[in-house]
């Protein structure tokens, strides 16, 4: 077997020198080539129950090789990832790990480094606040829960909405300056409308007598002075006094008053009057 092996083993050795160079000037001769690309940056290691957050969502590589494997879908394979395995919660620094086919070299990655912050995800209650200017509501529910990763979590202050008219409103985390927090999840994120009413303003005007019908005349009536109204602010601004309409005929009784009043205004309390009336 050795004796076979080593029969003609200069003829052998010098085919093999002869096949090595031709490969080496294939090799030389083929054209070399540079592309960039734009990966996503994937995180792995990270466990259930754990949120990331501080990393760049993509990472530019630059890739060199010869142009067969460069140029065309060849480099549909390449990835970029960080591995957090083993990493506790807090602060990171990790180096920008490349997935590439064989032939081809990175060149650079940008970023090559990144730092971020691996923390548990947590929950708590958040009260609900509506934003309804000239409006009252009542709503359901009072508070959602808000779930995120735990320094997000730690600076919610509460959940808040803006209630445009419609039956439902949507609620944005925020923090106690009343900045939006993003990277957490509200759950709901809407609340229902139940009741809404117009804010209503208090003030009491002159209550005047309504002159009675030509056939009659009043002998005596006793009426409240004054009568204390709410209602929208516009509409109690020019109100000055508020003409008041018993139940006109002849005798001596007591009649309950209605009020001349703007749409959306109304006594706090109903009124009436004693009255002595006579045919003219």
């Amino acid at each position: 077997m050795i004796r076979r092996l080593l029969d003609r083993l200069p003829e052998k050795l010098l085919a093999l020198l002869a096949a090595g160079l031709v490969w080496h000037q294939l090799q030389a001769s083929e054209p070399i080539a540079e592309r960039t690309l734009t990966r996503p940056l994937q995180v792995l290691g990270v466990r259930q129950g754990q949120s990331v957050s501080g990393v760049p969502q993509t990472v530019e590589l630059r890739l060199r090789g010869p142009a067969r494997l460069i140029e065309g879908n060849n480099l549909s394979t390449v990835n970029a990832y960080i591995d957090l395995s083993g990493v506790g919660e807090g602060a990171f620094v990790r180096n920008v790990q490349v997935g590439l086919p064989a032939g081809v070299r990175l060149v650079a990655a940008e970023p090559g480094r990144v730092e971020g912050r691996l923390e548990a995800v947590v929950s708590q209650r958040l009260p609900v606040e509506i934003h309804s200017p000239g409006r009252w509501l009542r709503f359901e529910p009072t508070d959602v829960q808000v779930v995120g990763p735990r320094g997000l979590v730690d600076r919610a202050a509460k959940a808040l909405g803006v209630d445009m008219g419609g039956d439902q409103v949507r609620l944005f985390p925020v923090d106690t300056r009343g900045e939006p927090l993003e990277g957490l999840a509200l759950n709901p994120d809407q609340v229902r409308v139940v009741q809404r009413e117009t804010i209503q303003a208090q003030k009491t005007v002159p209550l005047v007598l309504a002159e009675p019908p030509v056939s009659l005349r009043v002998l005596e009536a006793r009426i409240p002075g004054s009568v204390t109204l709410v209602g929208p602010v516009a509409a109690l601004e020019g109100l000055t006094q508020v003409r008041a309409i018993p139940e006109w005929r002849t005798g001596a009784y007591t009649s309950p008053l209605g009020l001349q009043l703007p749409p959306g205004v109304r006594a706090t309390a109903p009124l009436q009057g004693n009255f002595r009336v006579a045919a003219k």
